[in-house]
């Protein structure tokens, strides 16, 4: 289970801040200091050195086309001390685009602007000494969606850098016992206060929790079912959902008394995710569609883990409710099966096992298989098992052997932190053997993504625990490897020697390695610690796995990650008031639309279900909805209805009836109901959309139907009710065309067809090529070979006739004007092409790798647009490797 595209090289920082290197440590400027800074130049964009590349250098700006993309220019500074930049800049199009600042060839900022409204972006950062430098504006994260603009540039004196605080000194008693948590930023800078680090802590949860903007949001409302809200956390870089995601939105949530997000979280992974039989009943698929079917039928022990722990903490924050609300149960649960999976089974059935080594006391990668038998540093969670010692309740009776098995799992992890970090660097793999070793499965034997997070575990285990001295020692050795590279300059992957594996840099790896000093002993710790604190929440399409870890990060380092006991929280047993006021603002033959005013809380109400004269079930269309309005459907004509409507709050809690509507449906229709008209087909992998407009008001229900490619007979597809203007066909086969018709229906017969649309479908499997395609994923090829390179997997031509083909690759209607390589040559002017159909078509695009052998970014315009539902094929003209790929509409 690679994540790679997920946290690939195409991870895109949101940052207003500092990206610095060994003279310079920089942050955001979101409003100007109390004292007066001094502007010393203003530098117009346009004036400034063309330092090559694609750069336009235009009348009033400068226009920043493709990677190394640059403009330059010299400042003689006076002294050493503080100083900023500020840059006016926008992008070209609504999404995000970058421009990187170099102060005397040190990186000393990233600035993101969003939209093409012009907008400025400031940042500190340091200069150890006086002189003239050179300031440098660089393309670093063109990604073939837009180009920059640049105004211009200034530069300000913000006066001496203040000294660093005295160096952490880790309490020796846990949280757990002492009950104090400490707040990392107000220790590095006690000028900040309390409702400073709550309105960030806020700011994150709303950009990622309840915005609405799909550049910024992660949570996702899902609808309801009987238990009440659904949503899951979207891995928008992978497009899909996984338990990792969904428990750590869990978790988060807990933290920040979220109860009705936290149960929709939960309840979609309860629904969708969890298995119900079989050998692996109990576990949690690790990845999901967003209709709630699993891609892998497999676990990631990491998203049980936090499963099981958010569920002790909800269950004694806020107390126990019924079904899956009874929180400690369901851990309890989770538990049960992570331990004992194989006792439930009668020992390993089709290669499924416990999800923690009963011998070596630790927990593996994927309970299957061969991938059970290693680890991931990265999942060893030793305070967390520390309190699941304390509080599981055993499996078939065996309480105080399985909290000693978590006992003694918690004493492994501390050992195996120390066995499986690199004695200079402080670096550890993704994935490990048993003792330490790496294991370099899918080249995860280096540092990578998942190993960004070992280091908040150990360091939020001493925080809680104080139980290994070695955890100060551990986070001293990697903080000092980070600040070897720049504090703010160093890139997201490394061998665990320090060999730089990746030129990008990512917030995930910032925040992480700005919690860790929770167990620093050094004063280099409040450099990892400012540089969290001055991330901003990561947009954009890999803002996913960023944001969590950032998210998390920031939690534990303002000590708002808490512990939370048993008798932490109060039953709640207060209903919501009764909702006021029904009213139903219009009716058909066969339906009625109802309205009231909602009800208040004192947690929460999460929905409002209609019932019909003394009845207790919810009628059809007015069941757990959580707007004030809602169409009951499937009435009889000419017959008189009472309504009333019922809320419900997050604890479960029903209110009291509100008063009745009566509702007289219309007499049936004599007429057959208006044909729908602007009827549409849109595919999408696995599944067709149809969306039409009603021109009735008297239907009873919509029939659909269609014929596949050249057949003239129509077939039933299927049938909608009244009001319902979409329909989701889901038995298709890609690349097979499908003709739809729909018509309306009442008591008095049918409706004309509207009018006919094609559309053809896109299997489940087809690539996306507007996400990152890696080039191992080909479907066919010649002349070329797979090999480990670029921190992943390339694949490597040979020379000209090799090729690799990508089949059903659906552009849509709208097309890609751009493609984007991730690409490597030693042969000078070779040409990288995209052939659409076949090896001898006229390239729709060519990009030119620099041919001096580095891996590097480049891109390139498509003439003409590629659309529709094609198979590319990737020609060369010489010896190249490649990454991956993207295309741009």
């Amino acid at each position: 289970m690679t994540r790679k595209s997920g946290r690939g090289s195409l991870v895109r920082l949101a940052l207003a801040f500092a990206l610095v290197s060994t003279v310079a440590v920089a942050m955001p400027l979101t409003a100007r200091p109390s004292h007066a800074a001094t502007l010393l130049t203003t530098v117009q964009a346009e004036s400034m050195t063309n330092g090559g590349g694609c750069t336009a250098l235009q009348q009033d700006r400068t226009v920043y086309y493709c990677n190394n993309d640059s403009t330059y220019t010299s400042y003689a500074f006076s002294q050493a001390g503080r100083y900023s930049v500020t840059v006016r800049g926008a992008s070209s199009a609504a999404t995000t685009a970058g421009i990187s600042v170099l102060v005397g060839g040190a990186k000393v900022t990233g600035l993101a602007f969003t939209g093409t409204a012009f907008t400025a972006q400031s940042a500190i950062f340091d200069v150890s000494s006086g002189g003239s430098k050179e300031i440098r504006l660089k393309l670093e994260t063109d990604n073939g969606q837009n180009d920059t603009y640049v105004d211009y540039i200034e530069v300000y004196h913000e006066g001496a850098t203040p000294p660093l605080p005295p160096a952490p000194n880790p309490p020796s008693t846990g949280a757990f016992a002492s009950g104090v948590y400490r707040d990392l930023f107000r220790e590095w800078d006690p000028s900040l206060t309390d409702a400073a680090v709550t309105a960030k802590l806020n700011a994150y949860w709303e950009h990622f929790f309840t915005s609405t903007d799909d550049t910024k949001r992660l949570y996702y409302p899902a609808g309801s079912n009987a238990n009440g809200a659904l949503a899951y956390i979207k891995d928008t870089g992978n497009n899909d959902v996984r338990s990792e995601g969904v428990s750590y939105g869990m978790m988060i949530a807990v933290q920040m008394n979220k109860k009705a997000e936290f149960n929709a979280l939960w309840n979609w992974a309860k629904t969708h995710m969890q298995h119900k039989t079989g050998p692996r009943s109990g576990y949690f698929c690790w990845q999901a569609d967003f209709n709630g079917s699993c891609r892998d039928n497999n676990p990631a022990s990491d998203g049980e883990e936090y499963f099981a722990t958010a569920l002790f903490f909800a269950g004694h924050r806020w107390g126990n409710g019924s079904g899956i609300y009874d929180y400690t149960t369901e851990a309890n649960g989770v538990l049960d099966d992570m331990l004992h999976k194989e006792d439930v089974n009668g020992g390993v059935v089709n290669s499924v096992t416990n999800m923690f080594n009963r011998d070596q006391k630790m927990v593996v990668f994927v309970p299957y298989a061969t991938a059970a038998t290693f680890s991931d540093p990265s999942y060893h969670l030793p305070a967390f098992y520390e309190l699941w010692a304390r509080w599981a309740t055993g499996w078939n009776g065996n309480q105080a052997a399985d909290r000693q098995f978590w006992r003694d799992a918690a004493a492994r992890s501390r050992q195996f932190f120390a066995q499986a970090t690199h004695p200079t660097t402080g670096l550890n793999p993704d994935y490990a053997e048993f003792s330490g070793a790496p294991n370099n499965t899918g080249n995860h034997g280096d540092f990578r993504f998942d190993a960004w997070r070992t280091s908040v575990n150990w360091a939020v285990d001493h925080a809680w625990w104080a139980a290994d001295a070695n955890s100060k020692t551990l986070t001293d050795r990697m903080q000092a490897f980070f600040e070897a590279q720049g504090v703010n300059a160093y890139v997201n992957q490394y061998s665990l020697a320090g060999n730089p594996l990746s030129s990008d840099r990512s917030p995930g790896l910032i925040a992480s390695n700005g919690a860790a000093s929770l167990s620093a002993t050094n004063a280099r710790a409040w450099k990892f610690v400012e540089a969290m604190w001055n991330l901003q929440p990561p947009t954009g399409q890999y803002r996913y796995y960023d944001g969590l870890l950032t998210f998390m990060a920031v939690l534990h380092a303002s000590g708002n990650f808490r512990i939370h006991k048993p008798g932490g929280g109060v039953v709640d047993s207060q209903p919501p008031t009764a909702p006021g006021n029904p009213t139903s603002p219009s009716k058909s033959s066969t339906s009625a639309t109802l309205s009231w005013s909602p009800s208040s809380d004192n947690v929460g109400v999460t929905g409002y279900t209609a019932y019909t004269g003394a009845g207790t079930t919810g009628t059809p269309g007015c069941t757990d909805v959580t707007a004030t309005t809602c169409t009951v459907t499937g009435l009889s004509p000419s017959t008189t209805y009472v309504f009333t409507i019922k809320a419900r709050d997050v604890s479960g809690n029903i209110s009291a009836a509100s008063t009745s509507v009566s509702v007289t449906t219309i007499p049936p229709s004599t007429a057959a109901p208006a044909a729908p008209s602007n009827l549409t087909a849109t595919a999408a992998p696995g599944s067709i959309a149809l969306n039409w407009r009603d021109n009735a008001g008297d239907e009873t229900g919509f029939v659909i139907e269609r014929r596949v490619g050249s057949a003239t007979a129509w077939d039933r597809s299927g049938s909608v009710g009244a009001g319902v203007t979409g329909y989701h066909d889901t038995s298709v086969t890609a690349g097979t065309q499908y003709t739809y018709r729909v018509r309306a229906s009442n008591q008095a017969g049918d409706s004309a067809w509207s009018d006919e649309v094609t559309a053809t479908a896109v299997g489940a499997g087809s690539g996306n090529p507007y996400r990152q395609v890696e080039a191992e994923s080909y479907d066919t090829g010649s002349g070329v070979t797979t090999q480990s390179y670029d921190g992943g997997t390339a694949v490597t031509f040979s020379g000209a006739g090799s090729y690799i083909a990508f089949d059903n690759a659906d552009f849509g209607s709208t097309g890609a004007s751009r493609v984007q390589f991730r690409v490597a040559s030693a042969s000078p002017g070779v040409n990288v092409q995209v052939r659409v159909g076949s090896t001898s078509a006229s390239p729709a695009c060519t990009v030119y790798p620099d041919g001096n052998g580095t891996w590097h970014v480049k891109s390139n315009s498509c003439y003409p647009k590629v659309t529709g539902l094609r198979s590319i094929y990737i020609t060369v003209t010489a010896p190249v490797r490649i990454n991956h790929l993207t295309f741009a509409s």
